[in-house]
């Protein structure tokens, strides 16, 4: 008998509104929103705060409002705080945003990226001739006063350092296992500068930060490996498209020093635009390894080298075969085939550019390097194979794309287009299992039901100005992919109520009965937002995770030629929870009361449960957290296991990262438990 689906519920339109005025919190005016899930208060629930742009940030003949705290009051109560917390930024273009406690005292503190001033041609380099300019696109950094508030510490923490280039996702680790949380930024390019129709694609360099354990912090990213060169561009004989550096006069692959801005100062850097960061140790040696990914360039992977003293990054994606060319967005960490190992999932493009014919233009468009082989367009699906030893690199991860060669079961409803091989230009070959499916942003790894093994959540749209959110060029509602811990999905992204979609009439969703509509209800890509961030976490308390999407603002059509300027929406949806079993941790590392252990919110740590089910045999499952960035956004800290039936847990086993091993036994299932470095349960 197949499981039933339990639908999600969204709640955003019911409970984020202003109780006096009615404005509708729930729509966010923002290009690239992101959401961060944190207990700021440290009252037990999961808060969340979520990124806007203001208006002095864009020009003139667009909207703009103030970030948005959401303090979590309980019975889906939640109050706007931003502003009395002091992180409403109202001058500032925010995008990507992490909640890492950076001074161990035991509160998340919250570091905002900020993107270039849309429509004013002015690149980073400009902020040197704009005095308002800084205001709008450096980063922020706030301090977690424990109160309440925050306390905005950017120039006294980084100083000259501080990013003013076009940040986008934001990731935390502890690099060199000193207790202590470094920050890491992704840059993306100006958005005036963006283009995929034309060969030359200059990013923005990242930066590392490294925490000096006394609320500064140092920019590390050159000495650390980080600054790496120009993306692959190659006209269709194989050979280099790029310009002379005006210095060398060595050809620089996808960079034009001739691009100036409005102010005459060069544009971008000759690097990849980063959408996205992970840190997690993909080698299992004790240490965070990064993975990057940039949009119309290769995939990046950095194993981590590090001593406590000397922070140093290796490039090893090219020796690890993965590093092919994509529009890579957003990343999903998870054990998808319960081998109690690591797996990943990355977001791309999809199949949709596979319904046109190839490009012709060199560029950074994914379907360009899709046609040689040296790209793809498809999402990545990484089986964790274990490692290898390559000769002159050293030890280096396994990982095999299996995204095409993995089932999933189609929705009847909604079926990507992509299964019609009728859909698919003749040039092109037709997709496979995951490889089928549509275009993506932020993504998580969670188990929706609490049955043991890990399903697989997407959304994500794109559409040119004009066309959003209505456009059709990369058109995608969310996916929801039910795992049966084995390898192999079912899509159950309509039955569950996950479209991200607005107005969706779910009440009959058998395609043979007469009253179906799929156009009069909404259930298609057509009607699409466009989704961008996504994190995940327990908000209600239930043990069943839950789910925030964001969407970007844009131009809906009206008519043929006429749109109207409209907020994105964000979609709270709530897990409708079930009978099955689970255990949520929050892990506190030894720092926050002492001088020596983990950093106190205990990322990179990696947790092992095993339990006994009903029938006797045995469950495993394995999490690591991370402090990374889905896409412009930031999953809880807490993880939640579901363990089915079994009403214990028989033991957790946690590998911290200052490389204490602890094992906590007999633990009864359906509670949220404080697992301290060291320390027993109390």
């Amino acid at each position: 008998m197949e499981e039933p689906i339990m639908p999600f519920t969204n709640i955003a339109p019911l409970v984020l509104v202003d109780p006096e005025t009615g404005e509708e919190l729930w729509m966010i005016e923002n290009r690239h929103p992101g959401v961060a899930i944190f207990d700021y208060d440290r009252d037990g629930d999961m808060d969340f705060y979520v990124t806007s742009a203001e208006i002095d940030a864009l020009l003139p003949d667009t909207t703009g409002g103030p970030n948005r705290l959401f303090r979590n009051d309980g019975d889906h109560v939640y109050t706007e705080v931003a502003k009395e917390a002091g992180v409403d930024l109202r001058v500032a273009n925010s995008t990507g945003v992490a909640a890492c406690d950076i001074d161990n005292d035991g509160y998340q503190d919250l570091y905002v990226a900020s993107y270039g001033r849309i429509g004013d041609n002015l690149d980073y380099r400009a902020a040197r001739y704009y005095s308002e300019l800084p205001a709008i696109i450096k980063d922020r950094l706030f301090r977690n006063l424990g109160d309440g508030t925050f306390e905005e510490i950017t120039d006294s923490a980084l100083g000259d350092a501080a990013n003013i280039r076009s940040g986008f996702s934001v990731g935390c680790s502890d690099v060199n296992n000193d207790g202590w949380i470094d920050i890491f930024v992704s840059n993306r390019s100006d958005q005036d500068f963006l283009w995929f129709n034309r060969p030359d694609h200059h990013g923005h360099y990242n930066v590392l930060y490294l925490n000096n354990g006394d609320l500064t912090f140092t920019d590390v990213t050159e000495e650390a490996g980080l600054i790496y060169g120009p993306i692959l561009m190659r006209d269709p004989f194989g050979d280099d498209i790029g310009w002379p550096d005006p210095e060398t006069g060595e050809i620089v692959p996808g960079y034009n020093p001739d691009l100036i801005d409005a102010s005459g100062e060069y544009v971008g850097d000759p690097t990849g635009q980063t959408l996205a960061a992970l840190f997690f140790d993909h080698d299992d040696d004790g240490d965070a390894d990064l993975w990057l990914a940039d949009d119309g360039s290769r995939l990046k992977i950095f194993r981590n080298d590090s001593t406590k003293d000397d922070v140093k990054f290796s490039q090893i994606s090219r020796a690890m075969g993965i590093d092919r060319m994509g529009a890579w967005m957003g990343f999903a960490l998870g054990d998808y085939d319960s081998d109690q190992d690591l797996d990943i999932f990355i977001t791309n493009i999809g199949y949709h550019p596979l319904t046109r014919e190839a490009p012709t233009t060199p560029s950074g468009d994914c379907a360009y390097g899709h046609q040689y082989g040296w790209g793809t367009c498809f999402h990545f699906l990484l089986r964790n194979d274990g490692v290898r030893e390559v000769e002159g690199v050293g030890m280096v991860g396994v990982f095999n794309d299996i995204a095409g060669a993995t089932y999933v079961a189609p929705n009847e409803v909604m079926p990507p287009m992509a299964l019609d091989p009728t859909n698919i230009d003749d040039e092109w070959q037709v997709p496979t299992g995951l490889a089928a499916y549509d275009f993506g942003f932020g993504t998580v790894f969670f188990d929706y039901e609490n049955d043991g093994d890990q399903d697989l959540y997407w959304l994500g749209a794109m559409s040119d100005r004009g066309e959003a959110p209505s456009g059709h060029l990369f058109p995608g509602a969310g996916r929801l992919l039910r795992g049966n811990g084995q390898g192999d999905f079912q899509d159950i992204t309509v039955e569950a109520r996950v479209l991200d979609i607005l107005g969706v009439d779910y009440s009959v969703l058998d395609p043979s009965d007469s009253n179906f509509n799929r156009g009069e209800q909404r259930i298609s890509p057509a009607f699409h937002e466009n989704g961008k961030g996504l994190a995940k976490g327990d908000l209600n308390g239930d043990g069943y995770v839950d789910l925030i999407g964001t969407n970007s603002n844009g131009c809906r059509l009206v008519g043929q030629d006429e749109c109207n300027w409209e907020p994105g929406p964000l979609f709270l949806w709530m897990n409708a929870g079930g009978d099955r079993n689970w255990i949520t941790m929050r892990l506190i590392g030894g720092m926050l009361d002492g001088d020596t252990g983990s950093n106190a919110d205990g990322i990179g740590a990696r947790v092992y449960i095993e339990y006994t089910n009903p029938d006797g045999s045995k469950g495993e499952q394995v999490q690591e957290l991370t402090g990374s960035s889905t896409f412009l956004s930031m999953n809880s800290l807490e993880l939640t296991f579901g363990i089915g039936k079994a009403d214990k847990v028989d033991s957790i086993k946690i590998e911290w990262p200052s490389g204490l091993d602890q094992v906590i036994e007999d633990i009864d299932a359906n509670q949220r438990v404080e697992i301290t470095e060291g320390q027993p349960l109390p």
